[in-house]
């Protein structure tokens, strides 16, 4: 029972700090009025967001990046190969042209156990 109980707690606590991917949309209507382009007409900001939990170099809990806001389980997604699609594919819904500016910002916290982090962001342009 001990063991059980241990076990469902680890869980919880996983799922508790799982890795989550998301990504956010400043439309060009609350840019007040900034170019964020030298060239074409602004849509929107975006900024993507994606973290997981590691031991040691291996994925535990990541984000979906196949699903934004899903968790996705022993798949190393924390990462700029994995979370430029997401932001690209925001890009064309919003029936940008050019996804300019990318920019992206990765950290790591912990040493065993740890989590990963990356921001990228971006300019949606028609």
């Amino acid at each position: 029972m001990k063991k059980i109980m241990f076990l469902l707690s680890v869980a919880a606590f996983g799922l508790l700090f799982a890795g989550c991917a998301s990504v956010e949309v400043v439309p060009n209507k609350n840019l007040n009025g900034e170019k964020i382009s030298l060239s074409g007409a602004p849509i929107a900001h975006l900024s993507a967001q994606n973290w997981g939990l590691y031991l040691f170099s291996i994925p535990l809990l990541t984000g979906a990046t196949d699903a934004p806001g899903d968790v996705a389980v022993l798949k190393d997604t924390v990462n700029a190969e994995s979370m430029i699609p997401v932001i690209t594919a925001k890009s064309k819904e919003l029936t940008a042209t050019q996804t300019l500016d990318l920019a992206s910002q990765y950290s790591v916290m912990g040493f065993i156990l740890y989590s990963r982090s990356i921001n990228i962001s971006a300019n949606a342009v028609k």
